[in-house]
């Protein structure tokens, strides 16, 4: 019943401290701004340039790009099992992480080739 209670009264709490929040700092969307003839005829800022697919690909993987010695490079951080104190910075271009890429798989499939059945 304690349990119960305790429960309902935090629900309770999350809900009035949602319902007594500061309001949007944003005006009413009813509002309609005046515009002028030129801001109408504005085209919308160019976008990024398409880039390269394996950049892409870095991009979605969590690699940030960096400069670092007037070349383009990509970081990832890796965290090290069982310490809580961070990780380390792999890091390398394009190339470079796509051959340790490509070699990681290599060895992954030499090894599946290599592997003994189980005995029955």
């Amino acid at each position: 019943m304690r349990f119960a209670a305790t429960v309902l009264a935090c629900l309770g709490v999350g809900a009035a401290s949602g319902a007594l929040g500061d309001p949007p700092a944003s005006p009413p969307a009813t509002a309609t701004p005046a515009t002028t003839p030129s801001s109408a005829t504005q085209t919308p800022a160019p976008a990024k340039p398409a880039g390269d697919p394996e950049e892409k690909r870095l991009l979605a993987q969590g690699y940030r790009a960096k400069m670092r010695h007037g070349e383009k490079v990509f970081c990832r951080t890796e965290l090290e099992l069982g310490s809580r104190l961070g990780g380390k910075e792999i890091c390398g271009t394009v190339a470079d992480l796509k051959a340790q890429q490509a070699s990681t798989r290599e060895e992954i499939q030499r090894q599946q080739r290599t592997m003994t059945p189980p005995a029955k």
